[in-house]
């Protein structure tokens, strides 16, 4: 018989037991499992198609329907029982009626071999009967059987079986074959959202299609779900629904659990409650979700002063008296080894050396000079300018960092927020460090108060920024330039919907799949996405405040009063040394004198 045929495209197919649905004598049946058994396949016979509502969906499980004259039993099989998750071979003459009314998602193949049956004896028995080997010159041919909702099922060529084994030799075929449903007609459940016709004019699909309409959750539903179904070669009409998420029967999550529609038009977060009525399939992040504040700008009342690190600036000290050193050395005139040091600086800043002063207070005075043109034209010209060019400022950019920082935190009383982040233990340890350290009991505060906190500068504000963004004409552009954000939801939280554990869930997740892989998902939700309003130009200047350079000009001060200090100090040790010069010639004098006398 083709027994090890059977048993060979069953482990293709993952599938460690087998039902198998015939109506034999027990003698056939042990003969039947004891072959199988031989070849390492557990099996089990029912007549009775209600043993397959035994079986778990968490594995495969393959079924073997072996027809039989007058039997009925496909009609008796839960339609449940043709999805993926069922491994089905049919032992038929011609695919059976029952077959051309299962799901789309059916795994199906039928066995094509060529054998003389007599109308009074069925294939199974007649095999069983006779022999249980097979002809070492016998080659079986598998088909598969594609079910169109429409078109009904067909059978296509897949694989053959020697007993050099199971040779699969058009899986690309069937694959591209499910992937293309032929124009098949979805209804996709878009919630109507904000949409009327006495605020809006025009139909609810122009709706959706206007860009310029502030409802980016629902457009990026509906574009994804259209994007889904030109995937997959099908049609799409729309269904409006009155509510996003609710048990009543005007909702999206009820259409789609009665499936009265096979694609929900507005992308839902995954909930544990929700999970039972629908099934997520592809994530579309288009919103942020977390603390908003205003932040610290990165330029500080140090910034002209320290326009390096420590390191970089004692790295430049030691070259430069490394430098000096090997200039005094190699110099032989007096005037040079002395300027030796103000030479290499001089050099460093491409000044000229000749222009140094003689004496300590010029040549000190120098060096003031060019370190504070030097902050001053290098630092403010490339490091400040291309810093408050960019609309991220200084702060914290994490969770745990916000827990450390001098920011309070508030947030806004949303039911996701509330139930599954912050009135909840969750297994995130910076948001529980964030909550132990910041969290009070004036933590949910009113969207309209939030963004009074937020303006004040000592509060980060929990929103969806979707909702904030609304609120931001109250800012000032130096507001806006100084506004950062710290996520707080992944971006897998939300997803398109569809039919829970529905024939089509498996085709949407592939091409859910392929949308990414080609950058389609992620084009459409660029687009969408609400961003930060960008900072002006205009205002760069405008924010570098005195006290920004106040420590550099108290540097530069305090230089040029050293530099007065030393010249004084170089005054009087001239008149010192000048006096003191007087008065060894008075005493060589004398000296002369008493030689001659």
């Amino acid at each position: 018989m083709f027994i090890p045929a059977l048993v060979d495209l069953f482990k293709y197919k993952v599938v460690g037991s087998i039902f198998v649905l015939a109506c034999w004598s027990p003698i056939d049946e042990v003969k039947f499992v004891k072959e199988f058994s031989r070849l390492g396949m557990s099996v089990t016979f029912a007549c009775d198609p209600k043993i397959l509502d035994k079986a778990l969906d968490i594995h495969f499980q393959g079924v073997l329907y072996i027809e039989q004259n007058n039997s009925n039993l496909l009609d008796k099989v839960n339609r449940k029982h043709f999805s993926h998750w069922y491994k089905w071979l049919i032992i038929s003459k011609e695919i059976p009626d029952a077959l051309h009314a299962v799901r789309y998602d059916s795994d199906m193949a039928i066995l094509r071999e060529e054998i003389e049956v007599s109308d009074n004896e069925t294939l199974s028995e007649k095999n069983v009967a006779t022999s249980l080997t097979v002809d070492p010159a016998t080659t079986i041919f598998f088909d598969d059987i594609f079910v169109h909702p429409e078109a009904g099922a067909t059978q296509h060529n897949w694989a053959y079986w020697s007993p050099r084994g199971l040779q699969v030799t058009r899986d690309w075929q069937r694959i591209r074959r499910r992937m293309d449903v032929q124009r098949y007609l979805f209804r996709i459940a878009a919630p109507v959202a904000h949409y009327s016709e006495d605020t809006y004019k025009g139909s609810f699909a122009e709706y959706l299609e206007d860009m310029t309409v502030l409802d980016s959750g629902l457009r990026c539903g509906f574009g994804a779900t259209l994007l889904l179904i030109e995937a997959v070669n099908a049609t799409g009409v729309l269904m409006p629904v009155r509510y996003w998420v609710s048990e009543e029967k005007n909702s999206t999550q009820a259409v789609l659990s009665t499936e009265e529609a096979e694609l929900g038009g507005g992308p839902l977060r995954i909930l544990k409650r929700r999970m039972e009525f629908v099934d997520f399939i592809v994530p579309m992040w288009f919103i942020s979700v977390g603390f908003t504040y205003l932040a610290e700008r990165e330029s500080s009342s140090n910034m002209y002063v320290e326009p390096f690190t420590a390191g970089v600036w004692w790295s430049c000290l030691a070259i430069g008296i490394t430098l000096a050193i090997a200039q005094r050395m190699a110099s032989r005139k007096r005037e040079d080894k002395d300027g030796a040091f103000i030479a290499v600086l001089a050099t460093w800043l491409q000044q000229d050396a000749s222009a140094v002063s003689d004496g300590l207070s010029g040549r000190w005075t120098f060096i003031v000079l060019s370190v504070c043109s030097m902050l001053v034209h290098a630092y403010y010209t490339s490091a400040i300018v291309s810093a408050l060019m960019s609309t991220g400022r200084g702060g914290p950019k994490t969770l745990r960092e916000l827990a450390d920082s001098r920011y309070a935190i508030a947030s806004e009383d949303h039911d996701f927020i509330r139930d599954a982040m912050f009135n909840v233990q969750t297994n995130w340890d910076e948001l529980e460090y964030l909550k132990k350290r910041k969290m009070t009991s004036k933590f949910y505060q009113d969207i309209h108060y939030g963004v009074q906190l937020v303006r004040q500068g000592y509060t980060a504000y929990h929103a969806e920024y979707h909702q904030l963004y609304h609120y931001l004409y109250k800012f000032s552009d130096i507001d806006i330039c100084k506004m950062q954000h710290v996520d707080t939801i992944p971006e897998a939280m939300t997803w398109l919907t569809t039919t829970v554990r529905g024939q089509w869930t498996n085709i949407f997740k592939s091409a859910g799949a392929w949308l990414y892989e080609t950058g389609l998902a992620r084009r459409l939700v660029s687009q969408l996405q609400i961003k930060l309003p960008p900072c002006r130009a205009a205002l760069l200047a405008e924010r570098v405040t005195f006290w920004d350079v106040a420590p550099l000009l108290a540097l530069t001060t305090l230089g040029a009063i050293a530099s007065l200090g030393l010249l004084g100090l170089e005054i009087i040790f001239a008149k010192w040394a000048k006096k003191d010069s007087r008065v060894l010639q008075m005493s060589n004098s004398e000296v002369s004198l008493i030689v001659i006398e």
